[in-house]
Parts: C-alpha cells; structure tokens; sequence
C-alpha cells in the first residue's frame, strides 16, 4: 500500500512540472516569434528608405532626360523620419543650423541628399542622386530641408543641363 501512495505522489508532481515546462516552451517560441517579426519590420523599414532614394533618383532622372519638366514628387518614408534635406556641404551653410548639425558629420562623403533625423534612417543616412543642380537648389538655404508631409518639386527648364528641386 505504501507503494501505492509512493507512486500516486509522483504522478501528481510530475504532472505539474510537465504543465510548467509546456508553459515554458510556449513562452519561448512567442518571444522567439516576435524577434522573428520584429526584425522583419526592421528589414522592411530599411527597405522603405532604400525605395524612396531609387524612387527620387528615377524621377530626378526622368525629368533630367526631358527638355523641360516640372512635377511634385511624393516623399513616402518611414516614421521617425522628418525631413529630406538637400545639401551642399562644401559651400557656406544658410540654412538653420539644427538641420546642418544633423547632417554636418556627412561631409567627407559625396552626397548630396540626407535624411534628418540621421539615426532613424535604418543606417542610409545619405545618398547622392546624380543630375541634381546642387548649387542651384541650396542658393537661398543650405541646407534645403523639405518637411516628409510635403511634396517635393522636381523642375527642370528648357535651358538647365540638371534638375532643381523646389
């Protein structure tokens, strides 16, 4: 008989540790889960940014091709992102110095083109977007900011030999 008690008592604790430990699991795979999801939404926030750079370049190159163009271009970004700014860092700074301070550690790249707030950028904080007329699209402020809830103008005239963005 005391067997008999023994064995019941060991059923009735390994019955809960064998509950805890599939409680344990489950807990597991939804943290392993939402990793798993989170690092997508990362990749896919990373890919928004590199989109929106191809986007503009296609579209500076569209308007670059024609003899004369003027259009609105849609700034689609991810959040965290407030401004795209247009600068040319090697010329004096006119525009407001917190955007310049944002973007001021970039100068040793070839760039012209920058994301502000830089840390929210998914590390593609700048880029150069070839045919833009830098000098002429920063000559009232440089930086030239536009604000992500705008859209930008992509403009060249029948006389320019690159595209300005207004």
């Amino acid at each position: 008989m005391e067997r008999g008690l023994n064995k019941r008592a060991q059923q009735t604790m390994s019955m809960p540790f064998g509950l805890i430990f599939a409680i344990f699991l489950i807990v597991v795979f939804i943290v392993i889960a939402f990793i798993a999801v989170n690092s997508f939404l990362d990749i896919g926030q990373a890919s928004n940014v590199g989109m929106f750079y191809d986007e503009l370049q296609d579209a500076v190159d569209e308007a670059w091709r024609s003899q004369t163009s003027e259009f609105d271009f849609e700034i689609d970004l991810p959040s965290g992102i407030e401004r795209v700014c247009f600068a040319n860092l090697s010329a004096s700074i006119t525009g407001p110095q917190t955007d310049y301070n944002a973007i001021k550690n970039y100068d040793v790249y070839e760039a012209n083109t920058f994301l502000v707030p830089p840390e929210k950028a998914e590390h593609m904080e700048w880029k150069l977007i070839k045919h833009i007329n830098i000098s002429k699209t920063t000559e009232n402020r440089n930086p030239y900011c536009i604000d992500i809830s705008r859209d930008m103008k992509i403009k060249k005239d029948f006389y320019d030999k690159l595209v300005v963005i207004e």
